[in-house]
């Protein structure tokens, strides 16, 4: 009885967190569409209208995918430049090759830094109104300079574009692909969609969005604190209130990512480390304002998801191993909820299969947070960002995206 009452209240808790993000979720695109319609005199106009947009691209021996990063940059009908990270492969060939600008650099700098040699080198902020910038690795649809564009009124500083796993069917049963197009659909969906809508946002896509000069001219640094480079604009565009950063969910990007479990622990734990950096860089929480309380808000969600997991293993071990099937089915039930309606939306059936893998990577993530936060408290900030990239695979141009 004892278990049949825990369980209870845990699902029950689930199904109200998931009814809760959904509402917000549709209450946000509600938000969106009434604000669209708001006349021109009412909104921010800070800055002029976009129109001439380059790309920039750093990349670290990307001979790999650089190719098909360039040309679907170049089908944007956009400029594109690349800068060579101290590649010691064909990237500097191959991207020549594909008809990008290249910048050789002959040690390897970091990509933050890379990115910033780039941009001076190029003289991006002289001649352009705003900036795409992509990993090495991403290959970005036809038209997603023009949907970035139309997110970016003239208040928006960043226009973050949507992340799609590249999961070919060579890799079919690679559940780390399969984990991240779920985590990557469920993420945007709510929190990103969220906090697009009452510019909150605290985490942006540094491998595939749109900057506007005015704002990287302020936030890029040749020296960036953290280890992750776009904590570091995110936070600096809020505290120097430098304009909106909106999420524009018709941008869209394919993105390599780990396909196993060594590649997958180091980015993740990157990432949050940069995260936890800006939290205490940053210092989230002592300001009086709607990002800091929001992001406060979010890190007491952070808490109660990662001691989630201990205690629900507490209520299996109390209910006794003899009760496992049935105590493994109720609690796959609100994952199976969650990865069907991703499966629809994102057109891959196949993702149905994961859900026992998906559950285990997801309790494994709060392993890597509690990592970051740890690794964050013993070195606050980096002297660089050089790090490994994770192994990628050959990658073709993806027309539609």
């Amino acid at each position: 009885m004892a278990f049949a009452n825990q369980t209870s209240y845990l699902i029950y808790f689930i199904a109200a967190l998931t009814i809760l993000l959904a509402a917000l979720s549709i209450y946000s695109e509600y938000r969106k569409a009434k604000q669209s319609k708001k006349t021109k005199s009412t909104s921010d106009r800070r800055y002029k209208k976009v129109r001439h947009v380059a790309v920039l691209i750093a990349s670290k021996d990307g001979e790999k995918t650089i190719e098909a990063t360039v040309r679907a940059a170049l089908a944007n009908n956009c400029d594109v430049f690349v800068v060579s990270d101290g590649s010691t492969d064909k990237t500097v060939s191959k991207a020549w090759k594909a008809g990008a600008t290249v910048h050789n650099l002959r040690t390897n700098v970091g990509k933050p830094t890379a990115l910033y040699r780039g941009y001076k080198y190029f003289k991006l902020g002289e001649r352009y109104d705003a900036v795409a910038i992509l990993d090495d690795d991403v290959v970005i649809a036809n038209d997603f300079i023009r949907q970035a564009k139309k997110t970016m009124d003239r208040g928006c500083a960043i226009a973050v574009g949507k992340n799609l796993t590249d999961w070919p069917k060579s890799r079919f049963w690679n559940v780390w692909l399969a984990s991240r197009a779920y985590s990557y659909w469920a993420y945007q969906l709510t929190l990103r969609n969220i906090q697009s809508s009452y510019n909150i946002m605290t985490c942006i896509s540094g491998s595939n969005s749109l900057y506007r000069t005015e704002v990287l001219n302020q936030v890029l640094s040749k020296n960036t604190p953290y280890i992750v480079d776009d904590t570091y604009w995110t936070l600096e565009t809020h505290r120097l209130k430098l304009g909106t950063i909106k999420y524009s969910p018709k941008a869209k990007a394919v993105l390599q990512d780990p396909t196993n479990f060594r590649d997958w622990y180091r980015q993740n734990l990157r990432w949050m480390w940069g995260t936890f950096q800006g939290i205490i860089g940053h210092r989230i929480g002592t300001r009086p304002n709607k990002f800091h309380i929001t992001y406060l808000a979010l890190m007491l969600d952070w808490v109660v998801y990662i001691f989630s997991a201990p205690l629900t293993l507490l209520i299996i071990w109390q209910a006794g191993l003899h009760n496992l099937p049935i105590e493994l089915l109720l609690l796959s039930a609100g994952y199976a909820v969650w990865i069907a309606i991703a499966a629809a939306a994102l057109k891959l059936p196949r993702l149905l299969l994961f859900i026992p893998a998906i559950m285990v990577i997801d309790f494994l993530f709060r392993a890597v947070m509690v990592h970051g936060l740890i690794k964050a408290m013993r070195q606050k900030t980096v002297e660089n960002c050089v790090w490994e990239s994770p192994e990628r695979f050959e990658q073709k141009v993806i027309a539609g995206a």
